[in-house]
């Protein structure tokens, strides 16, 4: 028997879920739980929890992805997966990747409950550090097979860290590089997601349809200088990497705004050595990154900026170093599964466009082999990835309800 086309999810179970999911790490208004930290492998154990009292299969890969599964009668059948991840950013927004992880969990409570039999397995996933704590992308890159021995070997912060980490999760690094599964497993991938910017809210729309997300790539920049006393130096003698650091990062704002207009940098951490107010820093290690759609593009704004560090170096009489660390590549997400979130959004009345994500998802990993699919939801003053992240409860409902569409739309055609 075909589901109910004009079925909705249940208002007030999702509600409940999400707060079950936001719980562990809660802070004033948001949450803290980087990956693998105590509050995040909670969280965790709640999802494991609502998945067994759902009745469903749980499952947890070498990565460390955490899964909840509806199988079907065969048991060699694809699977529709549908998730996010559940680790925030250090004092990061309650909704950023939960949401998604909670209306795909009400999704997969509503097939069960409708009359619609699936020829395929359904699981929702919780990626594991889709923020980057130690590696960005980490649990859908591993399940994709696209995280190399080099990614695990230099995580972000120190590797005995990382290493401690892993092991208090029970994982280990040649488990996670084992995590892969194949385009065979895979029907399609969805995802839903706040925006995280104000595109929606500005234009009044309900639903973004993700046309596709930027690439990044990341780098390591070293300025080395000298160190000397603070007061017995002169000004003009000093070879201070800080001067050096600091023109870059000025340069880079400068050489995006003005030459790169489509593109997006940051920098996001420096590290100051020796790290006293009365010593002229002798060098400054600073992490930096930059976004395009297109990796062209991407890779003549790295060249314009290992220029720029080239002049501040020169400018402050500094030796620098650039160190290409680590690349998330653009890509598209799937036609027909847009077409398929489009139409799922007008049977719900829902205002909907299509746009580009500025930030990196997990959909970013999976659209590597298989579909993929990725809708937004407004972001009130396009906030993120702080305790001032909003989305209207109303929003929510919107855009868990078009992933039920979506997903029976999906569904109906395998």
């Amino acid at each position: 028997m075909p589901f109910d086309a004009a079925a909705r999810i249940n208002h007030d179970r999702f509600r409940a879920t999400f707060e079950a999911l936001t719980k562990s790490g809660a802070t004033p208004g948001g949450l803290n739980r980087p990956c693998l930290s105590k509050a995040h492998l909670e969280a965790r154990s709640d999802f494991c929890d609502l998945a067994r009292h759902g009745g469903f299969d749980v499952s947890v890969d070498g990565a460390g992805n955490h899964s909840a599964i509806l199988r079907c009668a065969r048991d060699n059948a694809p699977t529709l997966l549908l998730g996010s991840h559940l680790d925030s950013v250090p004092n990061g927004g309650r909704y950023d990747g939960t949401l998604g992880i909670a209306a795909a969990f009400e999704t997969l409570q509503s097939i069960t409950e409708s009359d619609l039999t699936p020829d395929v397995h359904l699981e929702v996933i919780d990626f594991t550090d889709e923020e980057g704590t130690w590696v960005s992308l980490m649990g859908s890159r591993a399940a994709t097979g696209q995280l190399t021995k080099r990614d695990l070997d230099n995580p972000r912060g120190h590797l005995a860290e990382f290493d401690e980490a892993l092991a208090t999760a029970n994982l280990t690094r040649e488990g996670i590089l084992g995590a892969a599964r194949t385009d065979e497993d895979f029907v399609a991938y969805l995802e839903v997601h706040i925006e995280q910017g104000t595109r929606l809210s500005d234009a009044g729309l309900d639903i973004g349809v993700v046309s596709g997300m930027v690439g990044i790539r990341m780098y390591l920049v070293t300025f080395r200088g000298r160190a000397d006393h603070a007061g017995t130096s002169s000004m003009d003698d000093r070879l201070d990497a800080a001067q050096g650091a600091a023109a870059f990062c000025l340069a880079v704002r400068r050489t995006v705004m003005e030459r790169f207009p489509d593109c997006r940098a940051n920098v996001g951490r420096m590290t100051v050595t020796p790290g006293a107010f009365n010593i002229v820093p002798e060098s400054v290690m600073l992490y930096l990154e930059h976004r395009s759609e297109n990796r062209t593009r991407a890779l003549k704004l790295e060249e314009a900026l290992r220029s720029e560090a080239l002049n501040a170096a020169d400018a402050f009489g500094l030796s620098v170093e650039i160190e290409f660390l680590e690349e998330v590549h653009p890509a598209q997400m799937d036609d027909s599964i847009c077409r398929a979130v489009e139409s799922s959004a007008d049977s719900l009345s829902l205002a909907h466009c299509r746009l580009p994500s500025l930030a990196g998802h997990d959909a970013q990993s999976m659209a590597q082999i298989c579909p993929a699919g990725l809708l937004f939801v407004p972001s009130v003053g396009g906030f993120s990835h702080s305790s001032r992240e909003f989305t209207e409860w109303s929003d929510c409902i919107n855009g868990a309800n078009t992933l039920l569409r979506t997903v029976v739309t999906l569904l109906s055609a395998t």
